[in-house]
C-alpha cells in the first residue's frame, strides 16, 4: 500500500470535496460520491465502495491503509493524473508556497499558478471564513481589504464568498473597496447591485434610491452574467412595489425583464474540476426576480414567474441540492397557498434548508426559509412566535429591518384573512 501521510491525506480530501460540490459528512454523502465518481469522465467507470469512502472521509474509525487503486481513482476524480502526480502537485506547492506566509502573502498565493480554479475557489472560501468578523456589523479587516483590490482576490473571494449576512458592515466595505479597484461593467454591476440590497434591507431610502440611479446609468453588455443582471432586476422590482406597495408591478416593467431572461446567456457548464459554487446555478437571473416578487408578497406575479422559470430550465426539476433551487421550490409553495390553489398544494414542495449543505451562504438564506415557514404557520401562534423572534433577531443584529416588518405583515396579513373568513363563514 502507498504511504499516505496526514498532510497528504488531508489534501486529497479536501481536492476531492471540492470536486464534489459539498462537505462528505453523512454516510449518504459517500453513496453519491461512489455515484459521481462511476459516472465521471476521468475516473473511467472505476467503482469504491462506500464503506471505503466512508472510512477515507473519518466517518467510521478503522484502522489500515488504502489500495493505491482507491487513491488513484480519487487523484483522478480531483482532476490529476493518478496519485503520484496529486502528490507531486502538493509537494510543488508547498515549495514553492512561503516558508512562513503572512497577510502579506496571501493574495499572491490565492493567484499562484500551480493551484487549479478549485482549490483557489476553496482557499478564498477559507479566507472568507477566516476574515469574516464576529459582530456581522463590524468592520473589514485589512486582509480582507487587500483581496478586494487584488486581481486573484476578487475573483476568488469577493466574487465567490458572497457574505450577504454582513452586508451591512464588513462585507459591505469590502464590496466598496471592490469597486474602487475593479471597473469592468460587469462588477461594477455586481457591486453596486449587491450594495443597494444591503441599503434596502436596511430601509435606508436615501442610500438605496441613490445607488438604484447609479445602478440603472451603468452599462450591461450582452456577456454580462445572469447574477449581476439579477441583481439589477431585484432593484427595479423592490423599487417599483416601494413606490406603490398596493398597487401591482407596472406591466411593461414585467414584459420587459421577460425579455432580458431570455437575453441572458446561460453559465458555461463547469469543467469536471471544477465545484458547482454559486454563480454557476443556470437560473440566477429568474432567481433574483423571484427572490424580489417573493419578498414583497406579489404572489400571483411570483406563480407566473416561477412557471416561466420551470418552462426555461427545466433541468432544475433534477437539479442536485443547491439553496437557491430550494428555495424557489419554497417561494411556489407560498404563491400556491395565497393564491387559492391550495388543491394542488403539496406540503412537501418545501423542507427546511439543509444547514450542513449550505452553511457556505446559509446565514442569509436562512431568512427566507424562516419567512416561508411563518406563511404556513402565521395561524398557529406559538410557531409564528418563534420564528418571529428569530427573524427580529437577525433582523437587529445584521441591521436588515426590513425582514422584521415583513414578518410583522406575514402574521397580520394571515390572521386579517383568518378573521374575514370566519365573517363569512358566520
Amino acid at each position: 500500500m502507498p504511504r499516505l501521510t496526514p498532510p497528504l491525506h488531508s489534501a486529497l480530501r479536501e481536492a476531492v470535496v471540492s470536486r464534489f460540490g459539498q462537505p462528505l459528512r453523512y454516510p449518504s454523502h459517500c453513496d453519491a460520491l461512489e455515484s459521481a465518481l462511476q459516472e465521471a469522465a476521468a475516473t473511467g467507470g472505476q467503482r469504491l465502495i462506500p464503506s471505503t469512502l466512508r472510512r477515507f472521509f473519518g466517518l467510521v474509525k478503522q484502522a489500515g491503509g488504502y489500495h493505491l487503486h482507491t487513491l488513484d481513482t480519487l487523484a483522478r476524480y480531483a482532476g490529476h493524473a493518478d496519485f503520484a502526480a496529486f502528490g507531486q502537485a502538493v509537494a510543488g506547492l508547498a515549495a514553492t508556497a512561503p516558508a512562513t506566509p503572512g497577510p502579506a502573502d496571501i493574495p499572491e498565493l490565492l493567484a499562484m499558478a500551480q493551484l487549479a480554479p478549485p482549490e483557489r475557489l476553496l482557499l478564498g472560501y477559507f479566507l472568507g471564513r477566516i476574515t469574516r468578523p464576529t459582530t456581522p456589523t463590524g468592520p473589514a479587516v485589512p486582509l480582507a481589504l487587500r483581496l478586494a483590490a487584488h486581481p486573484a482576490g476578487q475573483e476568488f473571494f469577493v466574487e465567490s464568498f458572497v457574505d450577504i449576512a454582513h452586508l451591512n458592515g464588513s462585507y459591505g466595505e469590502v464590496l466598496r473597496e471592490y469597486l474602487r479597484h475593479k471597473s469592468s461593467a460587469e462588477a461594477q454591476l455586481f457591486g453596486h447591485g449587491t450594495l443597494f440590497l444591503g441599503e434596502f434591507l436596511r430601509e435606508d431610502e436615501p442610500a438605496w434610491r441613490s445607488r438604484l440611479q447609479r445602478l440603472l446609468a451603468l452599462p450591461v453588455p450582452a456577456e454580462t452574467h445572469a447574477f449581476p443582471r439579477g441583481r439589477r432586476a431585484f432593484a427595479e422590482i423592490v423599487a417599483a412595489w416601494h413606490t406603490a406597495p398596493a398597487e401591482p408591478l407596472p406591466p411593461d416593467l414585467l414584459d420587459r425583464l421577460r425579455r432580458e431572461a431570455a437575453a441572458v446567456p446561460r453559465p458555461v457548464a463547469p469543467r469536471p474540476a471544477l465545484p458547482a459554487f454559486y454563480n454557476l446555478f443556470p437560473a440566477g437571473y429568474h432567481f433574483f426576480v423571484a427572490e424580489a416578487l417573493f419578498l414583497t408578497g406579489q404572489f400571483p406575479t411570483l406563480l407566473a414567474w416561477l412557471d416561466f422559470t420551470a418552462a426555461s430550465f427545466p433541468e432544475l426539476a433534477d437539479l442536485e441540492p443547491n439553496v437557491y433551487n430550494e428555495l424557489l421550490r419554497g417561494f411556489r409553495a407560498v404563491a400556491l397557498l395565497h393564491t387559492d390553489n391550495q388543491a394542488v398544494l403539496n406540503p412537501g414542495l418545501f423542507q427546511q434548508l439543509n444547514a450542513e449543505a449550505h452553511a457556505w451562504l446559509l446565514d442569509y438564506y436562512q431568512v427566507h426559509g424562516w419567512l416561508i415557514e411563518l406563511h404556513f404557520a402565521a395561524a398557529q401562534p406559538l410557531a409564528a412566535n418563534e420564528l418571529s423572534a428569530r427573524i427580529e433577531t437577525f433582523a437587529v443584529v445584521h441591521q436588515m429591518s426590513f425582514f422584521r416588518h415583513r414578518a410583522t405583515q406575514i402574521v397580520s396579513e394571515k390572521h386579517r384573512a383568518d378573521f374575514l373568513s370566519n365573517c363569512i363563514d358566520d
